[in-house]
């Protein structure tokens, strides 16, 4: 199968401070009927908790970005979050994280369908 052909992968994630999980399963839930409304596939779901949901490092985040370093091979990945504010609720810590997914291949999207391909980035992998 081609790049042309082949869906594009949807890697969701989101973040979670509190101890309350019912709005991360409705961001969640959103961001799975989003991917099959475009047609994509779903490669599974990352969330922070916690502490290390506030902080820059986000493991999950980080685990993500790996899953999709290796995967985005011949096809179009995005880091799915329900709204930009699921990075941060700061310009710079988010453009950060995006960068973050942009170094490994792959576009940032929103469930309002806002995305940093659509804003016409190019995305160029890092050496493997």
């Amino acid at each position: 199968m081609t790049g042309d052909t082949t869906p594009p992968l949807a890697f969701i994630y989101d973040r979670n401070a509190t101890r309350s999980h019912a709005m991360l399963e409705m961001r969640v839930g959103g961001c799975r009927t989003y991917a099959e409304q475009q047609g994509w596939e779903v490669a599974g779901v990352w969330a922070d908790f916690g502490d290390e949901a506030l902080g820059g490092e986000r493991p999950e985040l980080g685990a993500l970005i790996g899953v999709l370093r290796r995967m985005v091979v011949g096809r179009r990945a995005f880091c799915l979050v329900h709204h930009w504010n699921r990075f941060a609720h700061d310009v710079e810590g988010r453009l950060a994280l995006q960068r973050r997914v942009a170094r490994a291949g792959g576009y940032s999207a929103t469930t309002f369908g806002e995305s940093d391909e659509r804003a016409g980035y190019v995305r160029v992998p890092a050496a493997r």
